[in-house]
């Protein structure tokens, strides 16, 4: 078992080197911030574990690129939204989706949190529907609590792009709740 005193960086350098052994370690020491940052992005647990077991295939494969200008985390994050967004394209839920969407509203009902669902995993579902780029910007400011420059760090932009993705989709966020609120309380627009 490997120090957990030992950094990222020195793991990743011996992992290049064919270290085994620190490419387990690194694994190990992430895995679950892959799987909790998947999960966020696509609130399905068994979604989220195939695309945390798809991020870990993908560092077997990309190590050697990380070049150590950024934090091993701040890399991390990318390898997990593009393998989130990978997942997606390929559409492996999408039968899971229908089946969801045939049994239910595509929406969470702001009735459903009064009724006692978590009122966060509501939020969580209606960030889900926003446009990635939105949803990955709320995400990482407000669900892993990153600053504005790290998560344009994360999703390769400038820190006022992140900021403006934020405002849009608060607001869009907004809209959407106002729409739940009303169709909730039987207002005709």
């Amino acid at each position: 078992m490997m120090d957990e005193a030992v950094s990222d960086a020195a793991l990743v350098a011996r992992a290049v080197g064919g270290d085994r052994a620190a490419f387990a370690a690194l694994v190990s020491r992430h895995y679950d911030f892959a799987f909790r940052t998947a999960f966020k992005w696509c609130g399905n647990r068994d979604d989220a574990e195939d695309i945390a077991q798809d991020v870990c295939v993908r560092l077997g494969r990309s190590i050697q690129s990380f070049d150590g200008r950024a934090r091993f985390s701040t890399w991390l994050y990318r390898v997990v939204l593009n393998a989130a967004r990978d997942f997606q394209r390929r559409g492996i839920s999408e039968k899971r989706k229908l089946d969801e969407w045939a049994a239910e509203p595509t929406r969470p009902q702001v009735q459903d949190a009064l009724d006692g669902e978590d009122e966060t995993e509501v939020l969580w579902q209606s960030v889900r529907q926003l446009s990635p780029k939105q949803r990955d910007a709320l995400l990482l400011v407000y669900g892993e609590e990153l600053s504005h420059a790290e998560a344009a760090g994360v999703m390769g932009c400038a820190e006022g792009t992140v900021s403006y993705h934020i405002h849009e989709g608060r607001k869009r966020l907004r809209d959407m709740m106002t729409a739940e609120n009303d169709m909730a309380a039987g207002v005709v627009q």
